[in-house]
């Protein structure tokens, strides 16, 4: 299964390369940065879970409607009376924008989350749609809202356990890893 989805990850991404291609050549936003702002906080009464995650990103595009970057930042998970557990993500992405209008953009996001904490250790594949609007200038506002991957868990000491993901669910906020699989909202600045 694994195999499988990695080679449906890939493909994909092939897939955006050569429809980027086949394109006419206009300058878009290739050449131009971005930076993204990304955090959550959810406290969970029927889990007595709180999770606190800071995960910003940065890129740059490589094309007129390709980008490609990396998030890097910590998930904070406290359960009951147990002592917070802290994660370091690092997460390599690629995008491919599509434009609906000037201000209106819709993408797909392929990543590929490693995980590191003193309990366990993780990776994943993942595809995740998203918008993008220009609320002004530069500063545009994005959502993501699911995710399409497999995502894997080992705890120290113990069997690695995955998560298979394929769906939109924007009223999911957690998974295994506390990076979430529902919507999650962003605050973007392009240069």
């Amino acid at each position: 299964m694994k195999k499988s989805i990695f080679t449906f990850l890939m493909a994909t991404l092939l897939a955006f390369n050569f429809a980027n291609a086949q394109e006419e050549e206009n300058k878009g936003f290739k050449g131009a940065w971005w930076i993204l702002a990304a955090g959550s906080y959810t406290d969970s009464e029927a889990t007595d879970t709180q999770t606190f995650m800071l995960l910003p990103a940065v890129g740059t595009f490589i094309s007129p409607s390709v980008t490609v970057g990396g998030a890097v930042g910590v998930v904070n998970n406290k359960v009951g009376s147990a002592d917070a557990v802290n994660t370091f993500v690092i997460k390599p992405l690629v995008r491919k924008y599509w434009s609906v209008t000037d201000k209106f953009f819709l993408f797909g996001e392929a990543n590929v989350p490693l995980l590191f904490s003193d309990n366990f250790n993780g990776y994943g594949f993942n595809i995740e749609p998203g918008i993008d609007y220009f609320i002004g200038g530069k500063w545009t506002i994005e959502a993501k809202f699911g995710r399409f991957g497999y995502n894997s868990i080992k705890p120290d000491g113990g069997d690695a356990k995955g998560t298979t993901s394929f769906g939109f669910n924007s009223f999911d906020s957690q998974t295994q890893e506390g990076l979430g699989s529902g919507m999650s909202i962003g605050l973007k600045y392009v240069f």
